[in-house]
């Protein structure tokens, strides 16, 4: 099993392991602070050992890291791992706020079943069960409320339960959630939101950075 070290720091943008598996193009390593797509984030890309990993996953179990080319290295192999930091912090950014939208779309809109999600470097993607067009007026009223909430400098924290459950925390809002986060709102800045219409019987809401 690789030990996952983005659960204990979020902020970790290099680190050194050893080389478990490789096959072909993708390589498995003993610990890594790479996060594999899960939960809707996706998956982090960066080099080992100077080799590009164009992204994460999980396969039958493993965390794979998927080299661009075949690697320079062998299992075995003492590595180190680094980060994409620019692009995963923007995606921790977009994270932390996707959570602060909900609370605030469901403040605005009434509670919406989300019937999926998606967070990348760019934007957050959520989609909700409903007939109903988003009133536009609504949502830059939710857009506002967040911005002002983020301004606030609200804390945002991690509570591991005994189980392995991971709470994800800010001011009064709480989610289980086992991505990667920002510490404070005031690193999110402010963000815009857009709705778009993905098909029949849904609703989007894209929250990005707004700048």
């Amino acid at each position: 099993m690789t030990t996952r070290l983005y659960d204990e720091n979020h902020f970790l943008a290099e680190f050194d392991a050893k080389v478990s598996e490789i096959d072909r193009l993708n390589v498995v390593l003993d610990q890594t602070a790479f996060y594999p797509q899960a939960g809707g984030q996706t998956g982090d890309r960066g080099t080992i050992n100077g080799d590009a990993v164009v992204d994460t996953i999980i396969i039958d179990g493993k965390h794979v890291h998927i080299m661009a080319e075949a690697p320079n290295f062998s299992v075995g192999d003492s590595v180190h791992g680094t980060i994409d930091w620019d692009r995963r912090y923007s995606i921790m950014k977009i994270h932390s706020a996707s959570h602060i939208m909900e609370q605030f779309f469901y403040k605005n809109f009434g509670v919406l079943e989300r019937i999926g999600s998606n967070v990348d470097d760019k934007k957050d993607r959520s989609d909700y069960k409903t007939d109903v067009r988003l009133d536009p007026e609504k949502l830059k009223k939710t857009e506002n409320e967040i911005n002002a909430f983020l301004s606030e400098g609200h804390e945002i924290t991690i509570e591991i339960a005994e189980n392995g459950m991971r709470t994800w925390r800010c001011g009064p809002i709480d989610d289980h959630c086992g991505g990667t986060h920002v510490r404070n709102t005031s690193e999110i800045g402010l963000i815009k939101l857009k709705r778009k219409n993905p098909g029949r019987g849904k609703e989007r809401v894209e929250t990005s950075l707004a700048g």
